[in-house]
């Protein structure tokens, strides 16, 4: 089978739909040379594609830059590796670059075979034994890298590689150089908080443990006052992090489909985005008649379906009537508001529903029905641990989804036991549209104090699991001034 030759235009025309394999000629240093492009590995349509290759029989890993300013891109590259390797810090090593016909330019990198980013390795850790080991290693790197005036500025955990028992730094496109002086304190702090800012805050006390790694390494002494700069610092970044995350959920965009008219706007995750969605998002009506009823409500539908071998539920929020309708015409809809909260929910990493695609019918400016699509989590709701012998797992990890909401300022607004599904992996988190993110710390107490009474008045006529929650919420309880059995003196 002879296989399709394209150039730098025909990348750029294909946008996202390039289809692999595909051979490609490069105007290398020593003459031309064809490659066979095998899998595509991140790809910024019209921009940059970075794949794995072949030239000849060997592997390698090319980076594509495509356009008017494809050579730009490609020196800034070219001097960022150039500049992580003169800092003694572990990087792939640049083979070859070279010119594409059509105007482009392509960078060959030896290909790391055992290479696993960061990010999945902290994943995969079970302990935080083993999350400070990283940590550290990750101290030490930019140490010496901050102490030859180089900064990564687009840093991030994918940006590390762990391969042959060490990491190695990546991206060279990121990387700036600040003259050849070390970099200066409040720099170094801003560069670290945008490293910590890419974990959860569960993390957060992490990062006391290892920043005196980095400390000993730039020959700086302890200053507790650095340590809390740190942390104000990391919370700014994370905050601006989630701004920018939950700005891209409702438009097209590398993750998301998008499309708005006069009569519907949707948002779609792309790798979910079959013929068979489409014909969903068309008409979720038709699809939810062919499903299986879980709740028939004058407020909400909601139906179970399979699609593409893959259950998923279908929320259909309704218009009550023409009063009802008329009051939600000019307001984000609740499959809207529960978007953006389970999307919220993700980023925070707290355990919740997983979003798939929002449906809004409109006439115009007004909105009418919403449907909001999610995947299907399998497993009774909580009022099933009444029936259980020793819930202490379970009970726990209830708690624990409470410590983290009250952690981020969020109420979430109807906290009854069939809000929180007991999955195989632990509780998840679901009805999301009166989950609300506080910026008032006033309004947030009093939100979440209800929050808490209403989730203990779940378990008033079951004393034991009244009595464990009871234990296990303390501490929250005495925070929000929530009152207790105990202390009206029932027994």
């Amino acid at each position: 089978m002879t296989m399709e030759v394209l150039d730098a235009q025909d990348l750029i025309r294909a946008g996202r739909e390039i289809i692999t394999p595909f051979c490609l000629w490069a105007d290398k240093p020593g003459g031309a040379v064809k490659l066979e492009i095998v899998r595509i590995l991140r790809l910024l349509p019209g921009k940059r594609v970075v794949a794995l290759a072949r030239d000849g029989t060997d592997s390698i890993l090319v980076k594509i830059y495509l356009g008017r300013g494809s050579g730009r891109y490609a020196g800034r590259e070219t001097r960022g590796v150039r500049a992580i390797d003169r800092s003694g810090v572990p990087t792939v090593c640049l083979l070859w670059q070279a010119e594409l016909p059509g105007q482009g330019c392509l960078l060959a990198f030896a290909y790391l075979r055992d290479a696993i980013s960061l990010n999945d390795e902290w994943d995969g850790a079970t302990s935080d034994e083993a999350r400070l080991g990283l940590l550290s290693e990750v101290m030490r790197i930019m140490s010496r890298m901050h102490a030859c005036g180089v900064v990564q500025q687009d840093i991030h955990p994918a940006n590390f590689l762990l391969s042959g028992g060490e990491i190695v730094t990546i991206d060279g496109g990121g990387i700036s150089r600040h003259a050849d002086v070390p970099l200066n304190e409040d720099d170094s702090l801003r560069n670290l908080a945008c490293f910590f800012a890419q974990f959860l805050p569960r993390y957060d006390h992490l990062v006391s443990q290892v920043l005196p790694e980095y400390l000993a390494a730039r020959g700086w002494e302890e200053d507790p006052g650095r340590l809390g700069a740190l942390n104000r610092a990391i919370e700014r970044e994370r905050e601006l992090r989630k701004r920018n995350y939950l700005d891209k959920i409702f438009r097209d965009c590398t993750r998301f489909v998008s499309e708005s008219s006069m009569d519907r706007f949707f948002v779609c995750e792309r790798a979910c985005y079959s013929g068979r969605m489409q014909a969903l998002i068309n008409d979720p009506d038709r699809f939810m008649g062919e499903g299986r009823t879980l709740k028939d409500g004058h407020s909400a539908t909601v139906v179970l379906v399979n699609l593409d071998g893959r259950d998923l539920v279908i929320k259909r929020y309704n218009i009550k009537g023409p009063v009802h309708g008329l009051g939600r015409a000019f307001r984000k809809s609740r499959a809207w508001v529960s978007w953006g909260n389970a999307h919220r929910m993700e980023f925070l990493g707290i355990p919740s529903l997983k979003p798939i695609a929002l449906i809004e019918n409109r006439l115009g400016p007004l909105r009418t029905s919403a449907y909001l699509i999610t995947e299907y989590l399998e497993g009774p709701d909580a009022a099933s641990l009444r029936q259980m012998d020793n819930p202490s797992g379970e009970t726990e990890a209830l708690i624990d989804i409470l410590h983290e909401l009250s952690g981020c300022q969020i109420s979430h607004g109807d906290l009854k036991a069939t809000n929180f599904v007991m999955t195989s992996t632990g509780p998840a988190i679901i009805d999301l549209d009166s989950m609300q993110e506080h910026r008032d710390k006033a309004s947030f107490e009093v939100a979440f104090r209800s929050d808490l009474e209403r989730f203990m008045a779940n378990w008033q006529d079951v004393p034991s699991l009244r009595d464990r929650f009871q234990g296990l919420m303390t501490e929250l309880n005495r925070q929000y001034g929530v009152r207790t059995t105990s202390d009206t003196g029932a027994g």
